[in-house]
């Protein structure tokens, strides 16, 4: 989505450039040109940090699954202790 966003981007600028070009000057040219490098790189920024967030989010995810296998572990445990303090009663009893 962002690449799509980013080529419509960069076509627009490119197209408004040429669109100008027929009356703007050089300078005007030029101006416009910078204008769409600062949007590329702009963009490009901004898909460097999607890509960081998506890593971030990755990671978080893999250590909630640790926690949660982690969490059952610790459940099934103490459920069998559970069962084998009502034995040891029960042959007490």
């Amino acid at each position: 989505m962002l690449t799509i966003r980013r080529t419509a981007l960069a076509l627009t600028a490119v197209g408004g450039a040429f669109a100008l070009s027929a009356c703007a000057t050089v300078s005007s040219v030029e101006r416009a040109q910078a204008t769409a490098d600062q949007a590329l790189s702009t963009a490009q920024a901004a898909q460097a940090a999607a890509q960081q967030a998506q890593s971030a989010a990755d990671a978080a995810n893999a250590a909630a699954q640790r926690a949660q296998s982690t969490a059952d572990q610790a459940a099934a445990a103490a459920a069998a202790a559970a069962q084998s303090q009502q034995r040891r009663a029960g042959e007490r009893g």
